[in-house]
């Protein structure tokens, strides 16, 4: 091979490299810029949701749903839900993001995102599943979280969100926590056996 050869070989592979280097970068702000853009959009609608409940306005809140949740539970149960969960909780503010995650799964974009609040009873910790749905962002799940605290009272046998102080379930009328004529087990005598 001659110099001028030599020289060309190593242009070529130069430029190759400096193409590859190029596409990487790319490559990679494009995904830094999708998780960022995902994330920051997701975010806003788990912002509005929670400064809608934390003013009363359930209806507003209810609109950020998705119907993955809404198929399930109508705007009474939501209602319900998030009723049962403020008077165990009392007034709550001051909300942080402490985690987010923005991926796609299953050919569909999703995000989950962790909040840390401070209410009346301690500190609160909520997590949100959200799904893009025809350009937006929508909640999928809600999970309120407070350490050592049954949050959000649920009906054994289906599921219905109680009301605070229920004696029944509202959906199917179940009695809550056995009530306070359930008969006791029977408790072994562990008296000396002969």
């Amino acid at each position: 091979m001659n110099d001028d050869n030599g020289r060309n070989w190593m242009s070529c592979l130069g430029w190759g490299c400096l193409a590859l280097v190029v596409l990487s970068v790319v490559g990679i702000g494009g995904c830094v810029a999708y998780v960022y853009r995902g994330g920051s959009a997701a975010r806003s609608v788990a912002d509005a949701y929670l400064e809608a409940v934390d003013a009363g306005r359930y209806e507003e809140a209810y609109e950020h749903l998705g119907a993955q949740f809404t198929e399930d539970r109508g705007v009474g149960d939501f209602v319900a839900f998030e009723q049962a969960s403020r008077a165990q909780m009392g007034a709550c503010g001051g909300w942080t993001m402490n985690g987010t995650s923005v991926n796609r799964e299953s050919g569909r974009s999703v995000a989950r995102l962790t909040y840390q609040g401070s209410c009346e009873s301690g500190p609160i910790e909520v997590a949100f599943n959200l799904q893009r749905v025809d350009g937006r962002w929508v909640i999928d799940d809600i999970r309120y979280h407070e350490p050592g605290v049954e949050v959000i009272p649920t009906c054994a046998e289906c599921g219905t969100v109680l009301p605070p102080g229920a004696r029944f379930c509202p959906n199917c009328g179940s009695e809550i926590g056995g009530g306070e004529g359930a008969p006791e087990e029977p408790v072994a005598d562990e008296g000396p056996q002969e």
